[in-house]
């Protein structure tokens, strides 16, 4: 944290693998914020106000009068009206698909970014370290798109089994390689004296 209270400091000046992970973590909040627009315009639309079965603010968040009840003889008009059409199954995955897609964006990004930060402090090799973090947040960003990605083109089917074990494999290495650097690895010896802090058992001078 000392680097984000260094006077002049820039986020150009950060080495090579934590601007991976903000890259990788900046990558996850556009695809939130796109999902953001996408889930307001189909559920909520540009409208205050528009005809029923439109979406608008009013629809959304307005109580609607109750149906009347049904009663009465059911009578026999003759041939029954053509049925309705059938919603296409792209419209009736639509909701589920952006629903997902939303929720993981924002949840999977956060995890990636902290479990990134700790797997930054064990030291390794700079190459090294980049590599696994460049593999974990791709196949990461793979992964959550996924769905939506195999939603629009109807193929793509290997790219949730793909882009899972990819994650799967990275993130495992970065959480037992961060334990174990944490609890037996030896601690790098300070570059610099760190200021002493009085206690209050010391005299003043």
């Amino acid at each position: 944290m000392k680097l984000f209270i260094t006077k002049g400091y820039h986020l150009a000046a950060l080495p090579v693998q934590a601007k991976l992970v903000y890259s990788v973590f900046l990558l996850f909040v556009a695809a939130g914020l796109w999902t953001s627009w996408a889930i307001y315009f189909d559920r909520i639309g540009g409208d205050l106000r528009a005809a029923p079965g439109q979406p608008s603010v009013s629809a959304r968040y307005v109580a609607s009068a109750p149906a009347p009840a049904a009663g009465g003889p059911a009578l026999d008009l003759g041939d029954s009206p053509a049925p309705a059409a059938v919603t296409p199954a792209e419209d009736l995955k639509r909701p589920w698909i952006l629903d997902v897609f939303h929720q993981h964006v924002f949840s999977v990004s956060v995890v990636f970014l902290i479990l990134a930060h700790l797997f930054m402090l064990t030291r390794l090799r700079a190459a090294l370290t980049g590599a696994v973090i460049a593999v974990a947040g791709l196949s990461s960003l793979g992964h959550v798109a996924a769905p939506v990605v195999i939603w629009k083109t109807g193929g793509w089917l290997w790219l949730m089994p793909a882009t899972g074990a990819a994650m799967g494999v990275s993130w495992t290495l970065m959480v037992a390689w961060s334990f174990a650097a944490m609890w037996f690895g030896a601690a790098a010896p300070p570059t610099a004296r760190e200021p002493r802090i009085a206690g209050p058992g010391d005299s003043e001078r």
